[in-house]
């Protein structure tokens, strides 16, 4: 191959934004020491695509490739080798890799750092440094820089007023696309749910009104994750800081969006999560580690640990974990018995490789799902806690003239659905305005005695009229979300975050009958269940099917809540037990679903 034609085929890479040869591995700057377990002997770097060999070595799959056209055996033992004789590595070696940390190749505009697996939607998506053309490069603008600088070059471009109406980036499934959408005096018109305060965990578009911005634009759809809005990043942000991103005021609304592909919807089993982890002994304390063999399927798992031991006090190892490795001894076809003599001769140290079984969740992009849900609040894995409303009474006096100077919205049936009766607003002249207890946000529960629960909006209006005359006034209400308070829209209403809350009294389910197709499935999949839950747990809707049974019947959103199916309640059940009672369910299936709206913007 001529100089020439070698220099035509070095290109700076998409995946790693790095110069190399097509047809070679992938560059790319660690940020810290990698375990030499997962570097590859031929090119002496960290593993990229691995292939393991007949005789149990583990290479890159291009280095091995090039390796076995020179000479047909392995380079460490020496041993016949052919392709044939190679496959895939497993899933938890490449899960490793996929951990491993990076640095943005574009150290001149960017000083990031995250997994390998997540460097590529970087540098297409959200890196600074990233070199792209002008809008304006069909009709001549010869401008290539980095995307920090494309923005000032468009208003001095010399093409400008030449320039050609690209054609919109299209939202495909499985890939992370940015869009954007100019943004006018129109609202978005979309509700979202989720956050990492919630079992949800992403930040999920719930709807998507006719009338709004996303609508005419057409490109987003109901349950479609959105990543980032405007370079704000929303993977791992509570509901309230993902509103208050979409509250920010701009020209452009640059979305980053994730549509799962339709095959990880469903109701996928659960996923395998590698952890390496290691104990230092104590002395006088013993590790405290009870294994066992399971008769239905190979391999050693912890069955408990012992109170005050030193892995019960590390707190990392948990029951039902299956351990891999001990010191790097392979353990998976032990006994348990081999296992335990393996701890016990350890030295000070023992390093356990684990695999953990974790619930279906958004891939790559939810660093935790360590929330916990009880009845009257969610908490998430940061330490963040979304409290449940406060119960408080409001007592006013008032004259006979006197108004109490409140606006109230929501009741069974309101434009937003089935939600309790709640202060939209209070006029600060009024009785209640210069009392000051009462806000906005506040659910009504009673006015003097009198219940305002589960009434439509036009009987509760009734009955506070009715009230109106009285010289005392009581109201017994759920107090505001704190982060409520500081919303001042002309048309107010409570967040998703703030219904979450709610206590099942205010509950209004809803039956919804789906009848099972060929495919055996209802085309919905969930989160949540006792498994990962504090007191009373609960089961969401993360995502619907298109054109499944779920999306046809048009009721089912996601962030729903499933009370019941058939008439089992799902309260003490855990994730697996929900999935598996939603599968082997037939014909007809019916739910038991508690809406709440998402939060509009």
């Amino acid at each position: 191959m001529s100089a020439r034609s070698r220099k035509k085929q070095v290109l700076l890479c998409a995946v790693c934004g790095q110069l190399h040869e097509m047809g070679t591995n992938h560059l790319f700057d660690y940020y810290e020491a990698v375990d030499e377990e997962l570097v590859c002997q031929v090119c002496l770097q960290p593993l990229v695509n691995p292939m393991d060999t007949i005789c149990g070595h583990t290479y890159c799959a291009k280095c091995l490739k090039s390796v076995l056209r020179l000479k047909k055996m392995c380079p460490i033992d020496r041993r016949p080798l052919t392709s044939k004789d190679c496959k895939q590595a497993s899933i938890m070696v490449q899960k490793l890799l996929d951990k491993l940390k990076v640095l943005c190749p574009n150290t001149s505009y960017c000083t990031d750092v995250m997994q390998r697996s997540d460097l590529e939607a970087h540098l297409n998506h959200r890196c600074p440094g990233t070199m792209t053309y002008c809008v304006n490069a069909p009709v001549g603008c010869p401008f290539r820089g980095p995307r920090v600088e494309l923005d000032t070059h468009i208003w001095e471009c010399p093409y400008r007023d030449s320039q050609v109406v690209p054609e919109p980036t299209q939202i495909l499934e499985g890939v992370v696309t940015t869009i954007e959408i100019n943004r006018t005096e129109e609202e978005l018109g979309i509700s979202l749910v989720g956050g990492s305060d919630t079992p949800l965990v992403a930040i999920v578009v719930q709807e998507i009104f006719p009338e709004g911005l996303i609508a005419k634009d057409g490109r987003i759809n109901p349950g479609d994750q959105i990543l980032e809005i405007n370079g704000e990043d929303l993977r791992d942000v509570s509901h309230a800081q993902a509103r208050a991103a979409f509250s920010r005021q701009s020209s452009v609304a640059r979305l980053t969006v994730l549509r799962e592909k339709v095959e990880d919807r469903g109701l996928p089993p659960d996923r395998e999560e590698i952890l390496k982890i290691t104990l230092t002994r104590v002395p006088g304390v013993q590790l405290g580690i009870k294994i066992v063999g399971k008769k239905t399927e190979p391999g050693v798992y912890i069955l408990d640990l012992i109170e005050d031991g030193t892995a019960c006090r590390d707190g990392r190892l948990c029951p039902d974990d299956k351990i891999l490795e001990i010191n790097h001894q392979d353990v998976r076809d032990c006994t348990p018995e081999m296992a335990a003599h393996a701890i016990k001769t350890s030295g000070e140290k023992v390093k356990f490789l684990i695999c953990r079984t974790i619930r279906p969740s958004t891939p790559d992009l939810i660093k935790s799902m360590a929330q916990e849900f009880s009845s009257f609040g969610i908490s998430n894995a940061k330490g963040g806690h979304v409290l449940g409303p406060k119960h408080k009474t409001v007592t006013v006096y008032k004259g006979s003239t006197e108004s109490l100077g409140m606006s109230v919205s929501g009741g069974l049936k309101s434009g937003r659905g089935d939600i309790p009766v709640y202060v939209s607003d209070i006029q600060p002249h009024g009785v209640l305005g210069q009392d000051g207890e009462l806000c906005r946000g506040d659910v009504l529960l009673t006015i003097n005695g009198t219940s305002l629960v589960k009434l439509t909006h036009a009987d509760a209006v009734a009955i506070l009229k009715a009230c109106a005359g009285s010289r005392t006034i009581t109201l017994e209400v759920l107090e505001a979300q704190g982060h409520e308070l500081i919303e001042h829209f002309p048309n107010f209403t409570p967040s998703w975050i703030t219904w979450l809350t709610m206590p099942p009294y205010c509950y209004v389910p809803i039956d919804i009958t789906l009848e099972k197709g060929s495919s055996s499935s209802l085309g919905f999949s969930i989160v949540g269940g006792a498994d990962y839950c504090h007191g009373e747990p609960a089961i969401f809707v993360k995502s619907v099917v298109p054109n499944g049974p779920a999306a046809k019947d048009g009721r089912l959103r996601c962030g729903d809540q499933i009370l019941a199916v058939n008439g089992q309640a799902l309260q003490d059940m855990t994730h697996a037990v929900t999935v598996a009672l939603l599968k082997r369910t037939q014909g007809r299936v019916t739910l038991s679903v508690v809406h709440w709206p998402g939060s509009v913007h």
